[in-house]
């Protein structure tokens, strides 16, 4: 009896099977966890990329790409006829208002040097008679160009101490070329480190970490703390592994992750540095919902194991009579927990997705997503309409009325732009600052301009709730006639210029420029 009494119990090949049960499914919630921490990691990978980015297009290069623009515009006038040498040597007096007058525009911009090619200069704003301004020489200046030659892009210097102000500076320059070929001088545009760098103060990065800007070397260049201008900030070791336009790396002596945007010109670096404890942290805290449901999973196929194990000749029992009456209802539910986690993950995942292609002030696509949906339409060879819409006097409303103001002029003309283009499945991008983009498919070019103007009146006519606040835009549209992108957007965005030219507050097509 006893032989047949060992033959027939089944504790030990219940517990056998929970043991099993129990170490599959520690091995299992084990990789579950790591692979969703490895998840999460690359999920915040990638949303600093993307606020890297936008800190790179979005801040920087805005502001780089408006003083590029005046500084060509500019030197393409003092390049005609002999204004270059009335405004340094015939009439200074009224060559520095005009000086004046163009360092009023760019609020970035600290002071203005023009000087011509024998190195007579002029210095806005001017600089008092001393000692030391007595044996300034231009011509030793990093930015003086005593050999132009023939190029469309402006020049950058690297950091070095204004020789004025003893500050550290970075000078935007370009040569004074006559249309006849001769190098008539250089105009120079010194930015202003201090007050570029500030603005940063009022970035909200996603995740703790510190952002700056810094040249090859490695130097800073723009900082929220003004002292670290000009300090090594990144080892040259570290630069030299940064060779793609943007990404992320890891540093083992800082222990820190970088994920970096460079420029070709000027050869800067957007730095937004994490440390790897920060991230770990916060990848340890999003799993540990998950963990915790695992442990309490394991603790019911324990506390299921050791009922089984005391009660196996009840469970014998039962199990007759469930043969006997057919109730077999009873069946633990451990996947519910699981089931939540993968719904939660799946809703952050499309929230990850949205924030990596929607600009999260205005809530029209980004330009990243700009730059690849007219990818697609460039590869298909469709042919499509371009709209670059720019808010008037944008910077005024800033200055009168305060930022939290612009941005609520931003929100609610972005607001108004989607509410009409949205209905015809037309995407809104902000292409960058104040800056917005409209991308019109084939079937929409008869109806793109009307579009716009419906737009541009629902602005014109909003009413703002500060007092006086009148917000308006201007307009330049294209169709693609199959030329290199650079070219087509270069057309639009001149056709925008001129109707700011014309009066602002208005639209104005390639073909009519």
């Amino acid at each position: 009896m006893a032989l047949h009494s060992r033959k027939l119990s089944f504790t030990r090949p219940i517990m056998v099977s929970f043991a099993g049960i129990l170490f599959s499914f520690t091995l299992i919630a084990v990789i579950i966890t790591l692979s969703q921490r490895r998840d999460f990691l690359e999920d915040y990978h990638n949303i600093n990329g993307n606020f890297t980015h936008n800190l790179a297009v979005n801040y920087t290069e805005s502001i780089l790409r408006e003083n590029d623009y005046i500084l060509g515009r500019s030197a393409t006038y003092f390049a005609r006829n002999d204004r270059l040498n009335q405004t340094v040597n015939v009439n200074p007096a009224e060559g520095l208002q005009v000086l004046m007058h163009l360092q009023n525009l760019m609020p970035t911009v600290s002071s203005i040097s023009l000087a011509d090619a024998l190195g007579h200069h002029l210095r806005a704003p001017e600089v008092l008679p001393t000692e030391n301004s007595k044996t300034f020489d231009p011509r030793l200046r990093p930015w003086f160009v005593g050999q132009a030659e023939a190029s469309t892009f402006s020049h950058y210097t690297h950091l070095y101490k204004d020789y004025f102000t003893g500050k550290p500076t970075v000078t935007l320059y370009k040569p004074v070329i006559s249309p006849e070929g001769r190098l008539k001088g250089t105009l120079a545009f010194h930015l202003d480190l201090a007050s570029m760098g500030y603005t940063l103060r009022q970035m909200v990065a996603p995740v703790q970490g510190e952002f700056y800007v810094v040249e090859r070397g490695g130097e800073v260049v723009l900082h929220p703390d003004v002292g670290a201008i000009s300090k090594q900030y990144v080892s040259e070791a570290l630069m030299d592994k940064m060779t793609s336009g943007e990404g992320h790396l890891y540093d083992k002596k800082t222990k820190s992750w970088y994920y970096y945007y460079s420029f070709t010109n000027p050869d800067w670096f957007v730095i937004y540095r994490v440390s790897g404890q920060t991230l770990s942290d916060i990848t340890r805290h999003e799993t540990t919902i998950v963990g915790w449901g695992f442990t309490l999973a394991s603790i019911i196929i324990i506390l299921f194991g050791l009922y089984l194990r005391h009660a196996s000749r009840t469970v014998l029992m039962n199990i007759i009579n469930a043969i006997k009456t057919g109730d077999v209802s009873q069946t633990p539910r451990l996947e519910a927990t699981l089931s939540h986690t993968i719904q939660s993950n799946k809703a952050r995942e499309m929230a990850y997705a949205r924030q990596a292609t929607h600009d999260a002030l205005t809530g029209c696509k980004n330009r990243r997503a700009f730059d690849e949906d007219i990818a697609v339409l460039l590869d298909s060879h469709q042919p499509f309409a371009l709209a670059l819409v720019d808010i008037d006097n944008f910077k005024s409303i800033n200055d009168t009325w305060g930022h939290l103001s612009g941005d609520i002029v931003l929100r609610n003309v972005a607001r108004e732009g989607l509410q009409v283009m949205q209905p015809h499945h037309v995407s809104v991008y902000r292409y960058g600052g104040e800056e917005f983009a409209v991308i019109f498919t084939a079937e929409l070019f008869d109806s793109s301009f009307s579009l716009l103007e419906t737009w541009r009146l629902a602005v014109e006519n909003r009413v703002w709730r500060e007092e006086n606040l009148n917000v308006t835009f201007s307009a330049g549209l294209g169709e693609w006639r199959y030329e290199p992108l650079e070219q087509f957007v270069g057309s639009v965005d001149n056709a925008l210029y001129t109707a700011k030219q014309q009066g602002k507050n208005r639209i104005l097509r390639t073909s009519e420029v």
